[in-house]
């Protein structure tokens, strides 16, 4: 009867080592995920915009120093489009003055529309947008982020690649 006293007694150790154990497992899984869910939404913030000189599936030749003039933002559980709504640049491609501008220009005026929820991801991310959900990989490089569609794709998703950099000015938001 005596050793099966001292066997269950160093159960109930063991049992609180493992329960201790998953515990301390569980919670640093926990803190990793909340930090690693803030950062990621931190790699997102700001206004983005496409690189003018990029094309459809082919990286800007500029570093990505002039911007179209169409961009995105990531906030709040929402891609939302935006345009510039005041330029008057001369040296867009095409010579299409106004569709573009210098990512060094100090301030912007923009106006933005809601293009579907947005679900963030380490390397991914998707959009459900008119009743599809499109899932959209990512990667960084010093001068812009590449950003293309998954090889299934919604109706709205073409096979474009985009490149894209976040505007370091200052931001005007305008009614539509």
């Amino acid at each position: 009867m005596l050793v099966y006293k001292i066997h269950a007694a160093g159960m109930l150790t063991w049992d609180r080592i493992l329960l201790a154990s998953v515990v301390m497992f569980t919670l640093t899984i926990g803190a990793m995920h909340s930090v690693s869910a803030s950062d990621q939404m931190d790699k997102w913030q700001g206004v983005w915009f496409s690189c003018e000189f990029a094309q459809r599936q082919r990286a800007p030749d500029d570093g990505c120093l002039m911007f179209d003039d169409e961009g995105f933002t990531f906030t709040d559980g929402r891609l939302n489009y935006v345009r510039i709504t005041e330029s008057d640049e001369t040296a867009c491609r095409g010579e299409k003055v106004g569709q573009c501008f210098r990512r060094d220009r100090a301030a912007i005026a923009i106006t933005s529309q809601d293009r579907g929820k947005l679900d963030m991801g380490t390397t991914n991310f998707t959009v459900r947008f008119l009743g599809c959900k499109q899932l959209f990989h990512f990667n960084d490089t010093t001068d812009y982020r590449e950003i293309w569609p998954d090889e299934d794709r919604c109706f709205w998703a073409g096979k474009r690649h985009f490149y894209i950099a976040p505007y370091a000015g200052n931001v005007e938001f305008i009614d539509q």
